[in-house]
């Protein structure tokens, strides 16, 4: 078995399934409100450094930020439940298939701890304008050097089972590359040798006293490619259909029962109870509408401009109103939703009523933010022109997309 060829042929299959989805994803309204948001956000961004004091904390912030991303190291295997027939006979053999994995890990999270740091560096250079613009690059190259260590040493750690040893490891590594962040922002690059021989000691320690005694756990590795595929099906769901989600509902007992106990139990309400528990048990519509919520809130007290605070939570309200309307599909595999003595018409209305009921919550949660973060007047003119959005967009976008969707 030729396992270099294998690892290739199933990272083209991920990035193909990757790539459809994405074009789906991107292919509608949500592409526009993303670049807006981007654009806007920038705009503000660049307004509020005007105003930064020289003793904003930008270095612990970094230090925090970038030594999440350094810590979180996952390697992607590409791993699957066959494997463990089909692969487990071969593991002496897997060496460049796991090396491929780490390359392909390093290359996706470099990604990510570029574009933070780079965000940064405006806020970054605005507090330090002492500091030559170059030596962001020197800060880029060397944590992209500890990158690789922690990569290393997550992937040495996984072979135990032991979860005191996991968190043990996550804890200390954390604690390293929040300094190490912090002593390059502040210029003191000694100190920073320091943090990444410790990284480099980390990563021999879990080599010598894991990865050299223990296999490779194949049910544990396999458990945790499927969650993180998972985890972007559930982001896809939330734009498309995706047949391949596996749904895990939460009980979330005291919600369920706030929401329905006064619901009316009558025939006409059936949909609108069940969507009402499927948004609550729901991780995935219970969860975005939660970090929406506080996203929202974050800019609304974020932004100095009132028109900027406006346009922000108009925005986040589009995107609320617009991630929930796939709940319509939630329930097309199961039979017995169609076997319902209900009219479909009244599955329509349910999705129409739960998304307007969600918009309006928003409203009423951020015109409080707005009374504290502006004044009475800020808070009629988001009321107003909220209100009025939600319903327009309920009676009309809304309307579209369901009939787009199908019975």
């Amino acid at each position: 078995m030729d396992t270099n060829q294998l690892w290739k042929d199933r990272l083209n299959n991920h990035l193909k399934m990757v790539s459809r989805y994405m074009r789906l994803i991107f292919n509608d309204h949500l592409a526009f409100a993303l670049i807006f948001f981007v654009a806007a956000f920038a705009f503000f961004y660049q307004q509020w450094l005007e105003t930064v004091p020289n003793t904003f904390p930008v270095a612990w912030i970094m230090a925090v930020l970038i030594g999440s991303l350094l810590t979180y190291s996952p390697v992607r295997t590409f791993f699957k439940e066959a494997d463990t027939v089909f692969l487990l006979t071969v593991e002496n053999r897997l060496k460049p298939y796991i090396r491929n994995s780490v390359i392909y890990s390093f290359v996706m999270q470099s990604y990510w701890v570029a574009i933070f740091l780079f965000a940064l560096s405006p806020l970054y250079f605005t507090v330090y304008e002492q500091v030559a613009a170059l030596y962001l690059l020197v800060v880029l190259i060397v944590a992209l050097a500890v990158k690789v260590g922690n990569l290393l040493a997550t992937w040495f750690i996984g072979k135990t089972r032991d979860t005191r040893l996991h968190y043990l490891d996550i804890g200390v590594r954390f604690v390293i590359n929040v300094f190490l962040v912090f002593f390059l922002a502040i210029g003191q690059p000694a100190y920073a040798i320091v943090a990444v021989a410790l990284i480099v000691g980390v990563m021999f320690l879990n080599y010598w006293n894991v990865y050299t005694k223990y296999s490779l756990p194949w049910d544990d590795l396999i458990e945790k490619e499927d969650a993180r595929l998972q985890f972007f099906y559930r982001i896809a769901n939330l734009s498309t259909d995706v047949p391949d989600l596996k749904r895990k509902p939460k009980k979330r007992h005291g919600l369920v029962s706030l929401v329905t106990r006064r619901m009316p139990t009558k025939q006409s309400q059936t949909f609108i109870y069940l969507y009402s528990i499927t948004f609550i048990r729901s991780g995935d519509y219970f969860g975005m509408y939660l970090r929406l919520l506080l996203l929202a809130i974050f800019f609304v007290f974020w932004i100095p401009a009132f028109w900027g605070k406006i346009i922000f939570a108009m925005l986040f309200l589009f995107i609320t109103g617009f991630q929930f309307i796939t709940i319509y599909n939630h329930h097309r595999t199961i039979d017995w939703v169609r076997l319902y003595p209900v009219s479909q018409g009244l599955r329509k209305k349910a999705v129409h009523q739960l998304i307007l009921m969600l918009m309006f919550l928003k409203i009423i949660i951020m015109a409080v933010i707005f009374l504290v973060a502006t004044d009475w007047m800020g808070t009629i003119i988001y009321g107003g022109l909220a209100v009025a959005f939600a319903v327009l967009f309920e009676a009309f976008y809304v309307k579209s997309r369901i009939r787009k969707l199908g019975t």
